[in-house]
């Protein structure tokens, strides 16, 4: 196995992973729900070519990772978020920027609440939401699509649906990535929003109002998931130019659809911690062709 492509044992399983330095600072990328880290592949590319260093995962449950031990506590934004500090940890990473789609901003959200290494968040496809029902309900829009999001089992026809609605139509959804969706543990929809629900996590909504590291939020104005107005009710402390960035006609996963234009945003963001760390960026490639996509 190439050195950029690790399967790391943390206290809930084996994950699944892609890790490589460069002569800029490390970019944490976090996919979504149903999903897996084949979904950053344009990122993935886009970041190298700049000489950032790349760390995607397969979440617990997702992917090439194994399923989670104790899915009640892992399948959750904290618990989530400690087996990326787990993961932190073994790589002796002090700091890094983090990317998080969907579940994955949650994610974020959750991580820069708890870990100082955490040096700026953006997330896209993600609502900052208080810790209510009240307010997921504001947040979220009402969909079928929505109610698959914490259905344990799948038929094959909902498998279809469902990574139709995330990825943004049937022309986007690549049959490695309807493979990740009927690969997920059904368990880690299932305790996933049984866990938000019963209001497990921070409260993102309070994070992001006092928060002083520089966070962006990105959304695609089609998106059948995210309530646009929502996110822009927050006052934030430190947004990103002021306000939520929104990609024309692109849905939920933004990033998978218009990768020129997200790739375009996330660089900017990104451009003020760009200084080179070392003399020349490392030339070890990211990864292989993993699920169909090559990287």
């Amino acid at each position: 196995m190439p050195d950029y492509h690790h399967a790391v044992q943390v206290s809930c399983g084996r994950i699944d992973l892609v890790y490589s330095l460069g002569s800029r600072p490390l970019v944490l990328l976090i996919h979504g729900n149903s999903s897996c880290k084949e979904i950053f592949a344009a990122q993935i590319l886009a970041l190298r070519e700049q000489g950032y260093g790349v760390l995607a995962l397969d979440l617990p449950g997702h992917g090439a990772s194994e399923n989670a031990k104790n899915p009640s506590a892992v399948y959750s934004f904290p618990g989530y978020a400690g087996i990326v500090a787990e993961i932190l940890d073994f790589f002796s990473i002090n700091s890094v920027h983090v990317v998080g789609w969907s579940l994955g901003g949650h994610i974020g959200l959750e991580l820069m609440g708890r870990d100082p290494r955490v040096v700026s968040l953006l997330i896209v496809g993600t609502p900052a939401a208080k810790s209510r029902m009240e307010s997921l309900t504001e947040a979220f829009l009402p969909s079928e699509a929505m109610n698959f999001a914490g259905q344990r089992d799948f038929s094959p026809e909902d498998a279809i649906a469902y990574g139709e609605a995330v990825v943004g139509g049937p022309e986007f959804l690549t049959p490695e990535l309807l493979a990740a969706v009927r690969r997920t543990d059904g368990d880690a929809r299932f305790w996933m929003v049984q866990n938000t629900m019963n209001g497990v996590g921070l409260d993102a909504w309070d994070l992001v109002e006092r928060e002083a590291r520089p966070l962006a939020v990105v959304h695609g104005d089609q998106d059948p998931f995210i309530n646009l107005s929502y996110l822009r009710k927050p006052a934030y402390r430190n947004l990103w130019r002021g306000e939520v960035q929104v990609l024309d006609g692109v849905g939920h996963a933004a990033h998978w659809q218009a990768p020129d234009r997200f790739n375009e945003l996330l660089l900017s963001f990104l451009h003020p911690f760009g200084e080179i760390l070392s003399p020349e960026p490392a030339e070890r490639p990211i990864g292989g062709p993993r699920h169909g996509i090559q990287f």
